[in-house]
């Protein structure tokens, strides 16, 4: 199961030639309404974040501010066995929001939402707003690992004229996932715990796209 995961994520982020590629990096959690897995059809899909790592040419200092990650109305299609026990979810519909924020007060809690999330991480003043085009998940509950991508369509937010300004053509949010079972940190009433990027396909130059190693997910 391992060996057709790492497929299904090459796959996902494969090979079509772009232009060089501005990233950003983030890590969190998410949860969906009725627990994960399974994953009933109209369950909706939430993701928070904190991002670590942002291209410099957006000009935010994230030693003196955070900006943080909240991805909301994922509706659930309804999970598929592809063999082997392992899981793919499609989602309809779904908005991500990234916002700046000097007070660096993010703070997931337990079972939410709750008290700070995803208020903690809404707050601070919007960076980048879109919607999905589309949204899939790959999840083996055997090893507890999988992998996600959708694509994203940005259209408010500061951040955006420095998009405009590297004259973006595409913007791809994918990641790699793991829950308790596979050793992961998880806390109580979330579901995952996810680590990715979001991906910005620019139309100047040409090469290859990649994934930061498809963040180095199984490498021994």
């Amino acid at each position: 199961m391992r060996k057709l995961l790492m497929v299904l994520a090459a796959l996902m982020v494969a090979g079509v030639a772009h232009a060089d590629t501005a990233i950003i990096d983030y890590q969190g959690y998410s949860w969906e309404t009725g627990g994960f897995p399974p994953s009933n059809v109209n369950d909706v899909l939430n993701i928070v974040g904190v991002v670590d790592a942002l291209d410099p040419r957006f000009g935010v200092n994230l030693a003196a501010e955070e900006v943080t990650l909240y991805v909301t109305g994922l509706v659930s299609n309804g999970q598929i066995d592809i063999g082997g026990g392992v899981l793919s979810v499609s989602y309809s519909g779904g908005t991500v929001s990234l916002y700046r924020d000097p007070a660096q007060n993010h703070a997931y809690g337990v079972n939410p939402v709750n008290a700070t999330s995803p208020s903690t991480f809404v707050d601070g003043s919007l960076f980048l707003g879109g919607t999905f085009t589309n949204f899939f998940l790959y999840h083996d509950p055997a090893t507890g690992t999988g992998a996600y991508e959708g694509n994203v369509v940005f259209t408010s937010g500061s951040g955006l004229a420095t998009l405009n300004q590297l004259n973006a053509n595409a913007y791809t949010f994918g990641g790699t996932l793991t829950d308790n079972a596979a050793g992961g940190n998880v806390p109580t009433g979330y579901d995952l715990q996810v680590d990715g990027v979001i991906e910005i396909e620019v139309i100047v130059g040409v090469q290859q796209k990649s994934w930061s190693g498809i963040k180095e997910m199984y490498r021994p």
